[in-house]
Protein backbone atom coordinates (compact mmCIF):
# COMPACT_ATOMS: atom_id res chain seq x y z
CA UNK A 1 0.00 0.00 0.00
CA UNK A 2 1.16 3.51 -0.82
CA UNK A 3 1.78 5.61 2.26
CA UNK A 4 1.12 9.34 2.48
CA UNK A 5 4.80 9.76 3.38
CA UNK A 6 6.02 8.04 0.22
CA UNK A 7 3.56 9.84 -2.06
CA UNK A 8 4.49 13.27 -0.69
CA UNK A 9 8.23 12.68 -0.47
CA UNK A 10 8.23 11.43 -4.06
CA UNK A 11 6.63 14.69 -5.25
CA UNK A 12 9.88 16.56 -4.58
CA UNK A 13 11.96 14.16 -6.72
CA UNK A 14 12.75 14.28 -10.46
CA UNK A 15 10.21 12.86 -12.91
CA UNK A 16 12.22 9.72 -13.69
CA UNK A 17 12.40 8.80 -9.99
CA UNK A 18 8.71 9.65 -9.53
CA UNK A 19 7.79 7.30 -12.36
CA UNK A 20 9.95 4.45 -11.03
CA UNK A 21 8.85 4.79 -7.40
CA UNK A 22 5.14 4.97 -8.12
CA UNK A 23 5.27 2.04 -10.54
CA UNK A 24 6.17 -0.15 -7.53
CA UNK A 25 2.66 0.53 -6.23
CA UNK A 26 0.95 -0.02 -9.58
CA UNK A 27 0.58 3.69 -10.41
CA UNK A 28 1.57 5.09 -13.79
CA UNK A 29 2.66 8.71 -14.10
CA UNK A 30 0.70 10.71 -16.65
CA UNK A 31 3.48 12.55 -18.47
CA UNK A 32 1.10 14.90 -20.29
CA UNK A 33 -0.54 16.22 -17.11
CA UNK A 34 2.35 15.96 -14.64
CA UNK A 35 5.04 18.54 -13.99
CA UNK A 36 7.24 19.73 -11.13
CA UNK A 37 4.28 21.35 -9.31
CA UNK A 38 1.85 18.45 -9.33
CA UNK A 39 1.86 14.88 -10.54
CA UNK A 40 -1.01 12.78 -11.88
CA UNK A 41 -0.95 9.00 -11.41
CA UNK A 42 -3.41 6.34 -12.46
CA UNK A 43 -3.66 2.79 -11.13
CA UNK A 44 -5.50 0.75 -13.78
CA UNK A 45 -5.95 -2.28 -11.52
CA UNK A 46 -8.13 -0.29 -9.09
CA UNK A 47 -9.15 2.49 -11.50
CA UNK A 48 -7.73 4.90 -8.96
CA UNK A 49 -6.68 8.44 -9.84
CA UNK A 50 -4.12 10.12 -7.59
CA UNK A 51 -3.04 13.74 -7.84
CA UNK A 52 -0.08 14.74 -5.67
CA UNK A 53 0.91 18.36 -5.15
CA UNK A 54 4.42 19.54 -4.40
CA UNK A 55 4.78 22.11 -1.64
CA UNK A 56 6.87 25.27 -1.78
CA UNK A 57 9.94 24.36 -3.82
CA UNK A 58 11.01 27.38 -5.86
CA UNK A 59 11.24 31.16 -5.69
CA UNK A 60 7.87 31.87 -7.32
CA UNK A 61 6.18 29.71 -4.69
CA UNK A 62 7.20 32.22 -2.02
CA UNK A 63 4.95 34.75 -3.75
CA UNK A 64 2.14 32.17 -3.76
CA UNK A 65 2.74 31.62 -0.04
CA UNK A 66 2.24 35.36 0.51
CA UNK A 67 -1.11 35.20 -1.29
CA UNK A 68 -2.06 32.18 0.83
CA UNK A 69 -1.22 34.06 4.03
CA UNK A 70 -3.57 36.88 3.01
CA UNK A 71 -6.41 34.53 2.02
CA UNK A 72 -6.02 35.11 -1.73
CA UNK A 73 -4.62 31.75 -2.84
CA UNK A 74 -7.31 31.38 -5.53
CA UNK A 75 -5.90 34.46 -7.30
CA UNK A 76 -2.55 32.76 -8.00
CA UNK A 77 -1.31 31.02 -11.14
CA UNK A 78 -0.25 28.07 -9.02
CA UNK A 79 -3.83 27.56 -7.82
CA UNK A 80 -5.24 27.90 -11.34
CA UNK A 81 -2.68 25.42 -12.69
CA UNK A 82 -3.37 22.89 -9.92
CA UNK A 83 -7.13 23.13 -10.33
CA UNK A 84 -6.88 22.92 -14.12
CA UNK A 85 -4.70 19.81 -14.04
CA UNK A 86 -7.00 18.16 -11.51
CA UNK A 87 -10.09 18.78 -13.67
CA UNK A 88 -8.34 17.53 -16.83
CA UNK A 89 -7.23 14.37 -15.00
CA UNK A 90 -10.73 13.60 -13.73
CA UNK A 91 -12.16 14.11 -17.21
CA UNK A 92 -9.46 11.99 -18.86
CA UNK A 93 -9.80 9.04 -16.47
CA UNK A 94 -13.55 9.38 -15.84
CA UNK A 95 -13.30 9.20 -12.07
CA UNK A 96 -12.98 11.28 -8.95
CA UNK A 97 -9.50 11.66 -7.50
CA UNK A 98 -7.57 11.20 -4.32
CA UNK A 99 -5.77 14.52 -3.92
CA UNK A 100 -2.84 14.83 -1.51
CA UNK A 101 -0.57 17.70 -0.62
CA UNK A 102 1.97 18.99 1.87
CA UNK A 103 2.37 22.58 3.02
CA UNK A 104 1.40 24.93 0.15
CA UNK A 105 0.05 22.04 -1.90
CA UNK A 106 -2.06 20.94 1.05
CA UNK A 107 -3.90 24.24 0.79
CA UNK A 108 -4.11 23.85 -3.00
CA UNK A 109 -5.55 20.35 -2.60
CA UNK A 110 -8.12 21.55 -0.08
CA UNK A 111 -9.35 24.42 -2.24
CA UNK A 112 -9.15 22.82 -5.71
CA UNK A 113 -10.60 19.36 -5.02
CA UNK A 114 -14.24 18.66 -5.78
CA UNK A 115 -16.72 17.58 -3.13
CA UNK A 116 -16.56 13.96 -4.32
CA UNK A 117 -12.76 13.80 -4.27
CA UNK A 118 -10.86 12.39 -1.32
CA UNK A 119 -8.41 14.93 0.12
CA UNK A 120 -5.48 14.15 2.44
CA UNK A 121 -3.23 16.97 3.63
CA UNK A 122 -0.15 17.22 5.81
CA UNK A 123 0.92 20.45 7.54
CA UNK A 124 -1.11 22.50 5.07
CA UNK A 125 -0.67 26.23 4.89
CA UNK A 126 -3.71 27.78 6.54
CA UNK A 127 -5.10 31.16 7.43
CA UNK A 128 -7.15 32.07 10.50
CA UNK A 129 -10.58 30.46 10.37
CA UNK A 130 -9.78 28.17 7.44
CA UNK A 131 -11.85 25.03 8.01
CA UNK A 132 -11.14 21.47 7.03
CA UNK A 133 -13.60 20.19 4.43
CA UNK A 134 -15.92 17.23 4.97
CA UNK A 135 -14.07 15.16 2.36
CA UNK A 136 -10.62 16.00 3.79
CA UNK A 137 -8.41 14.30 6.33
CA UNK A 138 -5.93 16.86 7.58
CA UNK A 139 -2.82 15.93 9.57
CA UNK A 140 -0.62 18.33 11.51
CA UNK A 141 2.81 17.57 12.97
CA UNK A 142 3.37 18.74 16.51
CA UNK A 143 5.22 22.05 16.47
CA UNK A 144 4.54 22.81 12.81
CA UNK A 145 4.21 26.58 12.30
CA UNK A 146 2.82 26.60 8.75
CA UNK A 147 -0.35 24.72 9.76
CA UNK A 148 -0.87 26.57 13.07
CA UNK A 149 -4.26 27.96 12.03
CA UNK A 150 -5.57 24.78 10.40
CA UNK A 151 -8.73 23.61 12.14
CA UNK A 152 -10.00 20.06 12.73
CA UNK A 153 -6.64 18.44 12.10
CA UNK A 154 -5.37 15.12 13.41
CA UNK A 155 -2.33 15.82 15.53
CA UNK A 156 0.80 13.74 14.97
CA UNK A 157 3.96 13.47 17.04
CA UNK A 158 7.22 14.30 15.34
CA UNK A 159 10.52 12.47 15.09
CA UNK A 160 12.69 15.50 15.81
CA UNK A 161 13.99 16.62 19.17
CA UNK A 162 14.40 20.16 20.36
CA UNK A 163 17.70 21.56 19.16
CA UNK A 164 19.33 22.22 22.50
CA UNK A 165 22.81 21.93 20.98
CA UNK A 166 22.47 25.16 18.97
CA UNK A 167 20.82 26.95 21.89
CA UNK A 168 23.59 25.83 24.23
CA UNK A 169 26.35 26.62 21.74
CA UNK A 170 25.22 30.17 21.06
CA UNK A 171 23.63 30.81 24.44
CA UNK A 172 21.04 33.33 25.51
CA UNK A 173 18.24 34.72 23.41
CA UNK A 174 20.01 34.37 20.00
CA UNK A 175 20.67 30.69 20.68
CA UNK A 176 17.11 30.10 21.82
CA UNK A 177 15.68 31.84 18.74
CA UNK A 178 17.89 29.99 16.27
CA UNK A 179 17.23 26.70 18.06
CA UNK A 180 13.47 27.33 17.87
CA UNK A 181 13.71 28.15 14.15
CA UNK A 182 15.53 24.86 13.52
CA UNK A 183 12.85 23.03 15.53
CA UNK A 184 10.06 24.64 13.48
CA UNK A 185 11.84 23.69 10.26
CA UNK A 186 12.20 20.09 11.40
CA UNK A 187 8.56 19.94 12.50
CA UNK A 188 7.51 20.72 8.90
CA UNK A 189 9.55 17.88 7.40
CA UNK A 190 7.64 15.07 5.64
CA UNK A 191 10.06 12.61 7.23
CA UNK A 192 8.20 13.06 10.51
CA UNK A 193 5.41 10.77 9.29
CA UNK A 194 7.67 8.06 7.87
CA UNK A 195 6.55 5.51 10.46
CA UNK A 196 2.91 6.57 10.59
CA UNK A 197 0.44 4.13 9.06
CA UNK A 198 -1.33 6.67 6.85
CA UNK A 199 -2.20 5.43 3.38
CA UNK A 200 -3.65 7.14 0.31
Amino acid sequence: MLSLHDALKNSYKDKKTQKQEMKKYGYYRDKQLSNHNQQVYYKPEDKKLLVVGTGTHNLSDWGTDAYLATGKLKDTNRYKEFGGVLEKAKKKYGTNATVVGHSLSGALAQYAAGKNDKVITLDKGATIGQKTRDNETSYRSKGDVVSTFAQNTKSLGTNHHRNRFIGGLLGGIPGALIGSAVDAYKAHDIGNIKNEKIFV
